[in-house]
């Protein structure tokens, strides 16, 4: 088998060293607008602006030309950009946010509004995409296109090709097809977005404004395979004077045999963290949720996306490959996954399966997902299928969504879902007898109302029985609460002229929660108000207070916590964001009757040394003055005097457009010493206990150096090494200096990652 991979490295090195740019007919990318298919393009040039959403023409020409032809779409912008007009020429990765002069191709391939693909390219050349979807937008995609850009004196250019088989659509079968395009384009340094047509997220209409476009359908049927090898070297746990040596092999493919259908599947697919995970030090009842980083996962995804307002999804890709929760099964290795997706004319299909690894006594097992949606007349109508099995638990879960979608007229627009949840599990040793047969239903709904540019209102109803379960393939936060929350924006969109406030922004939320037993779990206001200056300076100010109310999870099941009134203040400023050197700061105050006073502070900071060099920095340091966290050793509450610090630090270098090289380093650091501990009476107040807790210290440290080559678009060489450590203690008051050397001298991870996946 070695031997085997070891020629397939070879072969796929072999192949790597041809790359082909993207060529139609004569036309190149290559930045230069300068073929005559160019001089015969369609052409849009009546930008207004939109950030400020004033609407008023662009304050910079901005054209656009687009041509269409068999091998896809193609677009040009020429920007107007006098030199006394900063230009910000930062190059960013892949995917990443574009901190600089940009130019945003917007596609709805289907003129639906109901999915549409995001194209950006920075004026570095830098690219990011993603899907936007009604009142949502996802960065978790990759597709295949084209770009570069260059500029003169007084101009900046961009092209793009973005080839049909990017994204399924429908088939129109009469030889035409309707598609939809909206073309931005931030100028970074003066916080100002130009935009044709007038469109723009805040509005509930926003897809529906698109300019539609009518182009010959072309029909498409591709098959790529993507063939992967990598190596990875355990060089911690390894004994002495050795390595622990792994070699892998696998395959993605996707085949489109027609524009609306795709099918997407993977061999042995390798999800190794080639991009690692923020550090987090969880001490809460609630699960942390964690952003999708594996190709599978994110290419073609859209038609499954499930988000829910809350922050919950029913369809939750990270549970696959975890192992199950509470197990302690650890990572479980993936044998194959597939889904195909099909678009029709009004209705969508789709299925997802994935096969783990069971063998030998594994917690791998089983998932499937499927999603039907059909639109007529501004009204989605949808169902979602959701199932996980694994046989060593003798577990299976359910779980069924009806939702919709009615846009009402351009103001008003309705969402909801009903979810029924079936979890079966018959007692074994695996999972210490212990049998589940719960049935229950969740459900939400929200409705928006959006008069104007200037004003948006939104209310949103929930309710979760208490045996409601979909954390088997979903995330969900918490089961067993209802809730009511709103909220009214006001964009104050102009000001006078001599004034140095370019837009400003006020935000008021509030809410309401109570267990399905009548509990009340909150009650809160928020007034959360921001100035946005015409030197891209922000400023913003918030407070909130919310009432007293019931805890019903910080004690673990052991009784209703009764918790009192509190308050918060908070302020926000960023720098100039056009500087070589931006930063935001933030503090906040939170305060009430037992845990008295929490005082946070924040600094993010970026320091470009040169358009290819990187420096950033996310610090953050927060004191409790009574910490009142759960003490699983003594089982009662406990209270801590803590400081909590977090630091992020990165450094990015490009030395060419196809190279990137990135360090990134975290640390988590905490010290708390014990106030008090406490029983908790039977109306939910605290009374001193005679136990005491143990003071802890704790720290947690991650690096990550990752070198990238782009062989070609979505094929890549990734070389990463990859090392943490863990350190804790009894002391309580170590200090972040002891804590940081201590961390890092713990080593408990250290790994060396190659990996080469080329697309053919």
């Amino acid at each position: 088998m070695r031997n085997t991979l070891s020629n397939y490295r070879w072969l796929l090195l072999g192949c790597s060293l041809f790359f082909i740019s993207s060529v139609s007919a004569v036309i190149v990318i290559d930045g230069v607008l300068d073929e005559e298919e160019w001089a015969s393009a369609k052409i849009y040039s009546d930008f207004v602006t939109v950030e400020p959403l004033t609407g008023d023409s662009a304050k910079y020409r901005t054209e656009v030309r687009v041509i269409t032809n068999s091998d896809g779409i193609f677009v040009g912008f020429s920007n107007y950009q006098p030199a006394s007009v900063k230009r910000v020429n930062r190059q960013f990765p892949r995917d990443a946010q574009i901190e600089a002069d940009r130019n945003i191709v917007s596609i709805d391939f289907d003129s639906t509004a109901l999915a549409g693909y995001d194209f950006t390219v920075g004026s570095a050349n830098s690219q990011q995409d993603g899907i936007v979807t009604p009142g949502d937008y996802s960065g978790d995609w990759d597709g295949t296109w084209y770009s570069q850009t260059s500029s003169n004196k007084d101009y900046w250019y961009s092209e793009m090709h973005i080839p049909w088989t990017v994204a399924p659509m429908t088939d129109a079968g009469n030889g035409r097809k309707k598609i939809a395009l909206w073309f931005s384009r931030v100028v970074f340094d003066e916080s100002l977005r130009f935009a044709f047509p007038n469109a723009y997220y805040s509005r509930p209409t926003f897809m529906e404004d698109w300019h539609p476009l009518e182009v010959e359908q072309v029909s498409t049927s591709t098959l790529d395979w993507f063939p992967y090898v990598s190596y990875n070297s355990d060089l911690h746990n390894s004994a002495p004077g050795t390595t622990s040596d792994e070699f892998n092999g696998g395959l993605d493919f996707i085949w489109r045999p027609n524009s609306s259908s795709q099918l997407t599947g993977a061999i042995n697919p390798d999800f190794g963290q080639v991009e690692s995970d923020d550090l987090v030090v969880n001490f809460s009842a609630f699960e942390t949720f964690v952003t999708e980083k594996r190709p599978f996962f994110t290419e073609n995804q859209s038609l499954f996306s499930s988000n829910i307002r809350n922050g919950d999804q029913t369809l939750y890709t990270r549970r696959i490959g975890a192992g199950p929760a509470g197990q302690g099964g650890g990572l479980v290795d993936i044998d194959l996954a597939a889904k195909v997706t099909h678009f029709g004319e009004t209705t969508d299909l789709g299925l997802f399966v994935v096969r783990e690894d069971d063998s030998e006594g594994s917690y791998g097992g089983d998932f499937l997902s499927s999603r039907v949606q059909r639109t007529v007349n501004g009204l989605t109508l949808g169902h979602r299928l959701t199932y996980a099995e694994r046989s060593i638990l003798n577990r299976e879960a359910t779980v069924q969504v009806l939702d919709m979608i009615w846009r009402k007229d351009e103001t008003t627009e309705f969402r909801g879902q009903i979810l029924h949840a079936d979890v079966q599990q018959q007692g074994n040793s695996a999972n210490s007898q212990e049998s589940v047969d719960d049935q229950d239903f969740a459900g939400w709904a929200s409705w928006s109302y959006a008069p104007n540019d200037e004003w948006y209102h939104s209310v949103y109803l929930s309710h979760y029985g208490d045996q409601f379960d979909m954390n088997d393939m979903g995330f969900m936060k918490r089961n067993d609460f209802r809730e009511l929350a709103g909220s009214t924006r006001h964009d104050r969109l102009e000001y006078e002229t001599g004034s140095n406030i370019l837009s400003s922004t006020t935000l008021f939320e509030y809410g309401y929660v109570e267990n399905t037993q009548g509990d009340r779990l909150e009650l809160r206001a928020d007034w959360d108000h921001t100035w946005t200056y015409k030197s891209t300076r922000k400023l913003g100010l918030k407070a909130g207070a919310s009432a007293s109310s019931w805890d019903d999870r910080l004690t673990r099941g052991n009784g209703l916590f009764a918790k009192p009134a509190r308050y918060w203040l908070e302020t926000r400023y960023s720098s100039p964001r056009g500087d070589d050197l931006t930063f935001n700061i933030d503090a906040n105050v939170e305060y009430d009757e037992i845990e008295k006073t929490t005082l946070s502070l924040g600094l993010s900071a970026q320091i470009y040394l040169s358009e290819t060099v990187t420096l950033g920095t996310n610090l953050s340091y927060k004191n409790l003055q009574e910490w009142l966290i759960w003490d699983f050793d003594t089982a009662q509450l406990a209270g801590f005097e803590a400081d909590r610090f977090n630091a992020d630090l990165r450094f990015d270098w490009y030395p060419s457009p196809r190279q990137e090289v990135r360090l990134k380093f975290q640390w988590v650091g905490i010290d708390a010493e014990q106030v008090d501990s406490y029983q908790l009476n039977s109306d939910g107040s605290l009374a001193l206990s005679t136990s005491s807790a143990d003071d802890f210290s704790l720290s947690d440290t991650a690096l990550q150096v990752r070198y990238r080559y782009q062989l070609a678009p979505l094929s890549d060489i990734f070389l990463v090494y990859s090392r943490g450590g863990y350190f804790s203690s009894d002391d309580g008051n170590e200090g972040p200096g002891t804590l940081i050397k201590e961390g890092w001298d713990g080593v408990q991870v250290e790994s060396l990652i190659a990996k080469i996946r080329y697309r053919f």
